[in-house]
C-alpha cells in the first residue's frame, strides 16, 4: 500500500510537473506563437482581417491548444469595404506537438455569434474567394485543416444571388459537424438545428420561419468539385423528409436532389406554401395518410435553372384546426407542381384533383388546374352542398358572423385569365354553373350589419350572372332582385372593372339611412350625419323598381316606381313616382358626380296635394325658425326645376342653387305668424293671426342664394293682401304688402299719408314693408313702392331669370342625357 501511494505521489508530482511546464512553455512562447499564426493565416488569404483581442489557452479544449480570438472581422473580397464574416469569438484547436514543431494542423474549431455574407453581384463575381492560390503544398509553418470537430453556436449566414433573384438567410443556435479527409475527399457528418429566416426566389417566399434539426452525412470531392449527399434527415416539426443527392459546379452547376416525405401530415404541405398563405394555416391539424416527393434536377446558371416535381396528396384525411368546431373528414387529393424550370414560372402547373371530403357531413367534390403562373389558365370545378356556418367555423373570416344557411353549387370555370380583361376576347373564357341560396343569414362589419332570409338562384353564363328571385332582408330593408350583372367575373378578379347591372327591384321597405352607411361608409360623429356620396365610373345600372315604402332621415315615401340609369360617374332618374308628404310625386333627374367634391344636380318635379307643413318639418325648416311648419297649413301643387351642386357629403353649396317653382296652395293657414301679427299695429285688424285663405298662386325664382317672389294676392278670411319680395339665405328679408285700409284714423302721419292710395272704388290701399334680417325686422310704410312701382320691377326681373334659367337647363339635359339603348355598350 505504502509503494502504491508512492507510485500515485510520483504520478501526481509528474503530473503537476507537466502541467506547470505546458503553461509556462505556453506563457512563454505566447507571443511568437500568435504571431507565427497571424504571419501564417495572412500568407492564405487575400483580404484584411481585424482581430480584437487574442488569447492562448491550453486548459479550454485540453490535451489540444487553443488559439481563441475576439470580436474577428474579415473583409469580403468584392471593391468596397463590406464584411465577409463577423463573430464575436473564434478558437482554433491545435496540437500541441504539432504547435512545438511549428506545424499548425487545425484539429478543432468553434465559432460564436457569427455572421456570414456571402454575394454574387450581377457579373457573376462572389465576394467570398478571400484564399490565395496554392503555395506548392503544405511546408513546415504554414495552416493546414484537419478537422474532427466543429462547433457552431448562434451562426447566421446569408446568401444574395442577383443574377437568379435569390435571397436566403439561415441561423443556427447549434450545429456540430466533423470532417474526415482522405486524398481529397472530405467525409462530414452534422446535426443540430436550422432556422429558416428567408427562403426568396424571385420575389416569392418559401419556408420562412421554419425550424429543422438536421442529421446529415456529406462527401465532399475537392478535385471533382461534387458535393454528394448521402441519405440525409430533415425534422420539421412531427414530420421528417429523406434528402439524398448531389451538387456538381466543376464544369457547371448541376444539381440532382430527391427529397421524400416521411411521416408527414397536411401541415408540413402547408408549411411549404410560399407568400403569407401558411401563416393562416400554420394551426391546423391533420390525421391521415399523407404523402410528399419532391426532385430538383438540372443546370444551375446565368440563365437556367433545375427542373422541379412535386408529387403530394392524401387520402382518408382529416383536417381541423384545433379552437374551431368544424372539420373536413374522409378527404382526399391528389396533387402535383412541377416547372421545367424552377425560375420560369411561366411554364409551371399546379394540378390538385380528386379534391373529395365531407364539410359536417355535407360532401363536396372539386378539382383545379393551374397553368403558367405569369399568364395564368385555370381550369377547375366545384359542387356539392356547402353549410354556411360549417365554413366560417372551419375558417372564420374577419368581420363576419352569425352565419347561418347554405349554398347549394355547382360551378365550373375554365380559360386564361387575362383575356377577361378585354371585352374582345372575354367570352373566350367559360363560366357556367348555378349556385343555389338557401336561407343565408349573415352579420357583417363593425357596425353588424345583418343579412338575413337570402334566398335565390345564381346562374353563371360566362362572364355575366342572372339573378332569380333573389330575395332577403339587409338591416331593416327587404329586396327581391331578378336581372342580370354583367361582366361579373371580370369585376370580381381584377380592380377598376366595369360592371353592368340590368335588375329590377321590389321591396316592402327601404332605410335608406341605414343603406347610405353601408354603402358609403359610417357617418361623422356628430350631431349632422355625413356620408361620402359618390358614383363609380365602374358601375353601369339600369335599374327598375317598384318599393312600398322607404325613409330617409325625416322623409317618409310610399308606392316609389320608376327607373334608374347610371354610368360615366352619372345618374340619371327618369319618371319616379311615389307617395309622401300626404300627396303624389313625380320625379326627375340627372346627377353628375365627375367630381367628388362638387356633384351637379338637375332635376325636375311634380307635386300634386303635397302638405305644406309636411314639407316644412321634412327639411328640417330649411335650416331657419323664421317660418316653421307649426305656422302653415295647406296643400301644394306644384311644378319645380332646379340645377344645384352638392358637397360630397350631399350638403348644398347655396350659391348654386337655381329654382323655378310654380306653385298654388289650396286651403291655406298662417298661424300665430309674427310678423303678421306686427301688422296689426298699421292695419287694425286682430284676425291677422290666424290667416284661412283660398288658392293661392306665384312662380317663384330661386337664384344668386335669394328667394325672389312676385306679387301674389292672398284672399283670407280677414282680408285681400298682395305680398311680393325676396328673401336670401342668409335671412336677409325685403317684403312688400298691399293691404286695404278699413279703419283710417290711426294714419295721422304725413309718411303714412304718403303710403296710401285710392284704388278707384273709394277704398284705400295701404303700402307697407318689412326689411332687416329675420331675428331683427322693422314693419314701415312704404312710400317707395307707390312712387317706383316695386312689386311690376320684381315681376318683370323674375321672368328675365326664369327665361334665362330655362334655357341653361335645356342645354345641361342634352349634354348628360343618357341614350338607353346604347347604355350597356360600353369598352373594357
Amino acid at each position: 500500500m505504502k509503494t502504491f501511494r508512492k507510485i500515485l505521489l510520483y504520478l501526481a508530482l509528474a503530473v503537476g510537473v507537466l502541467v506547470v511546464s505546458l503553461t509556462v512553455s505556453v506563457f512563454l512562447f505566447k507571443d511568437k506563437i500568435i504571431n507565427q499564426f497571424i504571419r501564417e493565416a495572412n500568407k492564405q488569404l487575400s483580404t484584411p482581417v481585424k482581430v480584437g483581442k487574442i488569447d492562448i489557452s491550453v486548459w479550454q479544449n485540453f490535451p489540444r491548444l487553443s488559439i481563441v480570438m475576439h470580436d474577428v472581422y474579415v473583409e469580403d473580397s468584392q471593391p468596397g469595404q463590406y464584411p465577409l464574416l463577423t463573430a464575436r469569438e473564434i478558437s482554433f484547436q491545435l496540437s500541441l506537438v504539432d504547435v512545438w514543431n511549428e506545424n499548425y494542423a487545425i484539429k478543432g474549431l468553434q465559432i460564436s455569434d457569427s455572421e456570414t455574407n456571402l454575394k454574387i453581384d450581377d457579373k457573376g463575381v462572389n465576394n467570398y474567394t478571400i484564399a490565395k492560390g496554392d503555395g506548392g503544398g503544405a511546408t513546415k509553418g504554414s495552416i493546414t485543416f484537419e478537422l474532427k470537430n466543429v462547433n457552431l453556436k448562434n451562426t447566421r449566414v446569408h446568401y444574395t444571388d442577383n443574377r437568379s433573384e435569390q435571397r436566403l438567410s439561415f441561423f443556427s443556435k447549434a450545429l456540430v459537424a466533423s470532417i474526415h479527409t482522405a486524398s481529397d475527399i472530405y467525409n462530414i457528418d452534422a446535426a443540430g438545428d436550422l432556422t429558416t429566416e428567408k427562403i426568396e426566389v424571385n420575389r416569392t417566399s418559401f419556408l420562412a420561419g421554419r425550424v429543422f434539426d438536421v442529421e446529415s452525412q456529406l462527401t465532399y470531392d475537392d478535385v471533382q468539385k461534387i458535393l454528394t449527399i448521402k441519405p440525409s434527415l430533415l425534422n420539421l416539426s412531427n414530420a421528417g423528409f429523406d434528402v439524398s443527392g448531389t451538387y456538381s459546379w466543376k464544369k457547371k452547376n448541376y444539381i440532382d436532389l430527391v427529397v421524400k416525405g416521411k411521416d408527414t401530415d397536411i401541415q408540413t404541405l402547408l408549411s411549404l406554401v410560399p407568400g403569407t398563405a401558411s401563416k393562416k394555416l400554420e394551426k391546423y391539424k391533420s390525421s391521415g395518410d399523407v404523402y410528399f416527393n419532391a426532385k430538383l434536377k438540372g443546370e444551375i446558371g446565368n440563365r437556367r435553372s433545375p427542373g422541379i416535381s412535386i408529387d403530394f396528396g392524401f387520402k382518408n384525411a382529416t383536417v381541423f384546426h384545433p379552437d374551431y368546431k368544424s372539420r373536413i373528414e374522409d378527404a382526399s387529393l391528389d396533387g402535383s407542381f412541377a416547372s421545367p424550370e424552377v425560375l420560369d414560372v411561366s411554364r409551371a402547373s399546379l394540378v390538385l384533383k380528386n379534391i373529395n371530403g365531407k364539410l359536417n357531413g355535407e360532401s363536396f367534390a372539386a378539382n383545379f388546374i393551374l397553368h403558367d403562373f405569369e399568364n395564368p389558365e385555370v381550369i377547375s370545378d366545384f359542387k356539392g352542398r356547402v353549410d354556411a356556418a360549417s365554413v366560417l367555423n372551419f375558417y372564420p373570416i374577419e368581420n363576419l358572423t352569425d352565419v347561418s344557411g347554405a349554398l347549394l353549387v355547382d360551378v365550373s370555370f375554365k380559360g386564361r385569365v387575362a383575356l377577361l380583361k378585354k371585352r374582345a376576347t372575354a367570352q373566350q373564357v367559360s363560366t357556367q354553373g348555378t349556385i343555389d341560396l338557401q336561407n343565408i343569414g349573415l352579420t357583417y362589419g363593425e357596425e353588424k350589419i345583418k343579412l338575413r332570409s337570402l334566398m335565390g338562384n345564381l346562374q353563371f353564363s360566362n362572364n355575366d350572372l342572372a339573378l332569380s328571385n333573389v330575395s332577403g332582408f339587409m338591416g331593416n330593408s327587404d329586396f327581391t332582385f331578378n336581372g342580370f350583372f354583367k361582366n361579373i367575373v371580370t369585376f370580381l378578379l381584377f380592380e377598376n372593372q366595369p360592371i353592368g347591372i340590368e335588375t329590377d327591384l321590389k321591396s316592402n321597405f327601404l332605410d335608406v339611412d341605414q343603406l347610405f352607411a353601408i354603402g358609403f361608409g359610417k357617418p361623422h360623429a356628430g350631431k349632422n350625419q355625413q356620408y361620402e356620396f359618390g358614383i363609380s365610373r365602374n358601375i353601369n345600372l339600369n335599374f327598375n323598381c317598384d318599393v312600398k315604402g322607404l325613409r330617409y332621415k325625416r322623409f317618409h315615401a310610399e308606392n316609389i316606381k320608376g327607373d334608374l340609369l347610371v354610368k360615366n360617374e352619372m345618374a340619371v332618374a327618369r319618371k319616379i313616382t311615389l307617395h309622401a308628404m300626404g300627396g303624389d310625386m313625380t320625379l326627375a333627374g340627372i346627377v353628375d358626380a365627375h367630381n367628388p367634391k362638387a356633384i351637379d344636380v338637375v332635376s325636375n318635379a311634380k307635386f300634386e296635394g303635397i302638405y305644406v307643413d309636411s314639407v316644412f318639418y321634412v327639411f328640417e325648416n330649411f335650416d331657419q325658425d323664421f317660418i316653421q311648419d307649426k305656422h302653415l297649413k295647406g296643400r301644394t301643387y306644384a311644378d319645380v326645376n332646379l340645377e344645384m351642386t352638392l358637397n360630397q357629403n350631399l350638403k348644398l353649396f347655396n350659391e348654386t342653387l337655381i329654382s323655378d317653382i310654380t306653385a298654388t296652395i289650396k286651403n291655406g293657414e298662417l298661424n300665430n305668424f309674427e310678423p303678421m301679427k306686427k301688422l296689426n299695429r298699421f292695419l287694425n285688424d286682430e284676425g291677422l293671426s290666424k290667416l284661412r285663405f283660398s288658392d293661392i298662386k306665384n312662380d317663384i325664382h330661386i337664384e344668386n342664394k335669394t328667394i325672389y317672389i312676385p306679387q301674389m294676392e292672398v284672399r283670407t278670411n280677414v282680408t285681400s293682401i298682395k305680398v311680393s319680395g325676396t328673401h336670401t339665405f342668409d335671412q336677409h328679408i325685403e317684403y312688400h304688402i298691399i293691404a286695404p285700409l278699413r279703419n283710417d284714423r290711426s294714419i295721422n302721419s304725413a309718411e303714412a299719408r304718403a303710403a296710401l292710395e285710392e284704388d278707384g272704388s273709394g277704398q284705400s290701399k295701404l303700402f307697407l314693408k318689412i326689411t332687416g334680417t329675420t331675428d331683427d325686422y322693422r314693419i314701415a310704410y312704404d312710400t317707395e313702392a307707390v312712387r317706383k312701382k316695386i312689386a311690376t320691377d320684381l315681376k318683370k326681373e323674375v321672368q328675365e331669370l326664369k327665361d334665362a334659367f330655362k334655357n341653361k337647363g335645356t342645354k345641361k339635359k342634352k349634354e348628360v342625357e343618357l341614350e338607353k339603348d346604347e347604355y350597356f355598350d360600353w369598352d373594357n
